[in-house]
């Protein structure tokens, strides 16, 4: 009895997994960190991993997670982060989406053709903050408590386009080398800071240097994409206007017809 209760169990979740929207394959992982479904069952992060939409990920003290999204993004984890995947869809329709949140610690991300293409299908969510793209690599910081001179918020850090941190309060534009603050105080609007963040001093990463590497090989992804979709915007524009050009030649030898017919009865 308990092993045929255990075997349904399995076959649920296999079932929950592949109505699941896929998000992205884990790309590299140094440390510990565990995904875990929305029902609280939890597994080890392993490289090749695949990872889908409604799943969370923590990274322990020492664990760094780089995830390859399915619109050829880059999600690279920091250690001591509790993330989320909360909405996703690749298809290349206009629906597609991607939203997630970041309750603790830090994320780098690299934007793929998503957000190239619809910037506002873009969400990334903080207790306090929500942030917007325009074609980014940002990396995001939520503190819990005050540590140095760094107080308990969000932080956003742009090192490539623009990203919009907002809150109830107001919004600020933040472009590359600028450093964006919400504090959690009430009644503080979102600000640019004058300083890099004391906490970028302090932290120590092992997997990062791969990430520039892996960048242009996605960019090139991205591009190839995009220029894919404007190939058949052009070629089915040029189609359109040969079926109308065919449609006129047709309807102008249908009238010459009839004018010859009533001349020559």
């Amino acid at each position: 009895m308990k092993k045929l209760a255990i075997l349904l169990f399995s076959l649920l979740m296999a079932q929950a997994i592949c109505a699941a929207e896929l998000f992205g394959t884990v790309d590299a992982v140094s440390g510990e960190a565990t995904v875990a479904e929305m029902n609280g069952t939890q597994m080890p992060v392993t490289l090749g991993l695949k990872i889908f939409a409604g799943q969370s990920i923590q990274t322990a003290a020492d664990g760094e997670v780089h995830i390859v999204t399915e619109d050829s993004g880059l999600i690279a984890l920091r250690p001591n982060s509790s993330f989320r995947i909360d909405r996703y869809q690749a298809k290349g329709e206009s629906s597609d989406e991607i939203n997630f949140s970041l309750f603790k610690g830090a994320l780098r991300s690299i934007t793929g053709w998503i957000a190239k293409r619809n910037r506002s299908a873009y969400r990334l969510k903080t207790p306090n903050a929500t942030i917007g793209v325009r074609g980014t690599d940002h990396e995001t910081t939520v503190i819990e408590a005050a540590l140095d001179h760094d107080q308990p918020g969000t932080f956003d850090t742009v090192l490539e386009g623009i990203t919009v941190m907002q809150t109830a309060l107001g919004e600020v534009e933040v472009h590359p080398g600028e450093h964006a603050f919400a504090a959690r105080a009430l009644g503080i609007a979102p600000r640019l800071l004058t300083q890099r963040p004391a906490f970028w001093q302090r932290r120590a990463l092992k997997i990062e240097d791969r990430i520039r590497q892996r960048k242009e090989s996605l960019m090139q992804h991205v591009q190839h994409r995009l220029d894919g979709n404007a190939g058949g915007v052009q070629k089915n524009f040029a189609k359109g206007k040969s079926e109308l050009k065919n449609h006129r030649d047709a309807v102008k030898k249908k009238i010459e017809r009839r004018n010859h017919e009533r001349r020559n009865p």
